[in-house]
């Protein structure tokens, strides 16, 4: 989130004939925007702690329920369970066969050994020792999106701004597309996530612009 305002920042510099002028006005929006991101973080955390403590995984005659606060609720019948996964930190991935219904559950839930007796018993539990390719690169995917979003903005070669945003808005419409299908996406950020369509319709136009020169 810090790279993205300080790249915001950057591109209405560099774009800016005004130079002076944008320099000393970063000076008083730097703070503000500073505070501004402090508050969220701090609300965004708390909100999320709450969600994580609601978890509730219940096994009755007909499967297994997940519950969770201001969240899709996912149910998946025993004879749906296409494979359980146990993860290298200690979690477990509960695989049915659609892919919506996906059940992940913390390795900081509670009366752990009885949940894995539990799953043995429904099927036997495969173990995954490594991770997938995004959650290895999962810390520089916001890096490649930014990056993507400043050489849409600041380059003057429209193959440059071609390329990188078709790929850009790619990258955000999948985002949003995927948040949008999960249910183990919070009711709250799914709603937020109304802004990226505007940054998507702005990337569009600015793109446009560059292009028709």
């Amino acid at each position: 989130m810090l790279l993205a305002v300080f790249c915001g920042l950057a591109i209405v510099y560099f774009n800016t004939n005004e130079k002076q002028t944008d320099f000393s006005l970063l000076y008083f929006l730097i703070p503000i925007l500073l505070s501004a991101l402090s508050i969220g973080i701090y609300r965004g955390v708390n909100r999320q702690k709450e969600i994580f403590n609601s978890y509730m995984l219940t096994f009755d005659n007909n499967g297994i329920t997940r519950e969770q606060l201001n969240t899709q609720t996912i149910t998946i019948s025993y004879i749906d369970i296409q494979e359980i996964i146990k993860n290298s930190n200690g979690s477990f991935t509960i695989k049915s066969n659609l892919t919506v219904n996906m059940i992940g559950v913390p390795p900081q839930i509670e009366d752990y050994n009885k949940l894995e007796e539990l799953l043995c018993r429904i099927k036997h539990i495969s173990t995954n020792t490594s991770n997938s390719f995004l959650q290895k690169f999962n810390l520089l995917l916001p890096v490649f999106t930014i990056g993507l979003m400043v050489s849409v903005y600041i380059s003057q070669n429209k193959i440059i701004v071609g390329v990188c945003g078709t790929i850009l808005i790619l990258v955000l419409g999948y985002s949003l597309f995927a948040v949008q299908r999960s249910k183990n996406v919070d009711v709250k950020i799914k709603k937020g996530m109304g802004w990226l369509i505007l940054i998507i319709v702005y990337i569009l136009w600015a793109i446009y612009l560059k292009l028709v020169r």
